[in-house]
């Protein structure tokens, strides 16, 4: 059975191992050092209000969510900087679950939207999460 619960700071290595291993294949082939995947996972959680939950199976973390408060002019977002699920277990249901167990904790504190980027590939799973394509582009330039 799988449990969805809140991240805690021992969560931190675990977390960064199984976001390792989710972005190592398709659609990202990207190559996450514990090292890097680790110092992500505490720059998420150690912006304001960071916070994240994870996807648990027999004790192992399997997937997880991991965000923070964004406050704005009249109201607050929540920014969902990253979620994943372990290669093996993708496309189970439990992505959509982590972001269903968000609602609850947003609740709690106030908030009423969700804020993420995506890749293109990975919009249609957004959708059906309940997101909607926003008009703001994300620019950027190398330096």
């Amino acid at each position: 059975m799988i449990e969805y619960q809140q991240i805690t700071a021992e969560d931190h290595a675990a977390l960064a191992s199984a976001m390792g291993k989710a972005y190592s294949e398709a659609p990202w082939f990207e190559n996450w050092t514990e090292e890097r995947a680790q110092k992500r996972v505490r720059a998420i959680l150690g912006n304001y209000q960071g916070m994240g939950l994870k996807a648990v199976e027999d004790g192992v973390i399997i997937g997880g969510l991991l965000g923070f408060v964004d406050p704005y002019a009249d109201e607050d977002f929540f920014y969902v900087s990253e979620l994943f699920v372990v290669p093996e277990r993708k496309k189970q249901g439990i992505g959509r679950q982590l972001m269903h167990a968000l609602e609850p904790h947003l609740k709690e504190k106030g908030i009423a939207v969700v804020q993420l980027m995506s890749i293109e590939p990975n919009e249609a799973f957004y959708s059906k999460c309940g997101l909607e394509k926003d008009s703001v582009s994300v620019l950027y330039k190398r330096v």
